[in-house]
């Protein structure tokens, strides 16, 4: 028997795709499945009836394919912050605020602090789409 999962209306509208961009394995986590009319919940958890896989990371960033895609934007930018050239606790920022969207020129390294800034908008998000 199916269990279901209560849905917003708005997660059967396909029209615009799906939420994972039909990247599971970058993109098919619980939080982001859950908005989906293909999530089934089951005994073991979340189940994709569309790819037919488990959804097992509660979180993006516990992907393993975006811990690749990481190490790339990381080796990328030389290990070192778009804005201040720090080293030191570095994270890799979607630059137009889109967690799905993981093309590499969307992709940039920012610090702890730098980091904290572009989300207050103390800093101009606009000023990282030029890759160094």
């Amino acid at each position: 028997m199916k269990n279901e999962i209560q849905l917003s209306l708005f997660a059967f509208d396909i029209s615009t795709g799906l939420l994972c961009r039909e990247e599971p394995a970058s993109n098919g986590f619980r939080m982001l499945c859950y908005q989906c009319p293909f999530s089934e919940k089951r005994k073991r958890g979340l189940f994709c009836s569309k790819y037919r896989i488990m959804i097992r990371a509660r979180s993006k960033y516990g992907l393993p394919q975006w811990k690749k895609t990481r190490q790339a934007i990381l080796d990328r930018d030389h290990r070192s912050c778009h804005i201040c050239r720090s080293g030191d606790f570095l994270s890799v920022h979607h630059v137009d605020c889109d967690p799905t969207n993981d093309v590499p020129e969307n992709l940039v390294t920012l610090c702890e602090r730098c980091h904290a800034l572009v989300h207050t908008t103390a800093i101009d998000p606009g000023s990282l789409r030029s890759h160094r």
